[in-house]
């Protein structure tokens, strides 16, 4: 082998040496202690005992709109996380009745104890997350369009939630992330000024519609 060759050889394998340190170096990333998440995205409707969609009263449908999360945990492990979760999301609630739209600004908003199994692949976090929570669930009808001034429910729900992060730091992750939000009302009530009805329900204790918000998902640990 000439000597140019020798030469080229050891510089090919002297930056191959480097580049597996760098990159071993590089998925040294920080996965225990304290981690603060914040999610950044869509909330869609998931059909329940009501559909997301025209019904026999009022024409339209429920259209994507804005939600978003936070989350505060710790990871006693690499592949664990617990900690206490919010979500807010918005309903495009997009019904016409005969004159009007018939409703106006509509939401949920959720709190939840959450676990999360964590799959820890280099600087990739594959996570599928689950928690018991409360959530409540409102939907606002403009004035004098509908029998009520607002149609609203509360009470236990549940999240299920896969996710994948890529650290871009020691700490520092993004990813993606989708929050299913499963809510078991045990009434559904309406309201129209002082006066409120509550009526329960025989379908699985459902509320009007379930949820789910998908976004982009960053934080870091701490």
């Amino acid at each position: 082998m000439t000597t140019p060759a020798r030469l080229a050889l050891c510089a090919l394998a002297a930056t191959f040496t480097l580049s597996v340190a760098t990159s071993a170096r590089a998925a040294d990333v920080k996965r225990r202690g304290g981690q603060a998440e914040m999610m950044i995205g869509g909330s869609l409707c998931i059909p329940s005992r009501t559909g997301c969609k025209s019904t026999d009263e009022i024409v339209g449908r429920t259209l994507p709109s804005f939600g978003m999360g936070f989350t505060l945990g710790f990871r006693p492990i690499r592949a664990l996380m617990i900690g206490a979760a919010y979500n807010v999301g918005f309903f495009n609630a997009d019904y016409q009745t005969a004159t009007t739209d018939a409703y106006r600004a509509s939401y949920q908003n959720s709190f939840f104890a959450v676990i999360r199994g964590i799959l820890p692949i280099w600087r990739i976090d594959l996570g599928l997350e689950i928690g018991p929570g409360f959530s409540r669930q409102v939907f606002n009808a403009r004035g004098g369009v509908l029998p009520y001034d607002r149609q609203f429910s509360q009470g236990f729900a549940l999240k299920t939630a896969p996710s994948i992060d890529f650290f871009v730091t020691q700490r520092f992750f993004l990813g993606g992330k989708i929050d299913f939000i499963w809510n078991f009302h045990r009434e559904v009530c309406t309201a129209e000024g002082g006066n409120r009805a509550c009526f329960k329900r025989d379908d699985n204790d459902q509320a009007s519609v379930h949820q789910m918000i998908v976004g982009f998902h960053l934080g870091t640990t701490f």
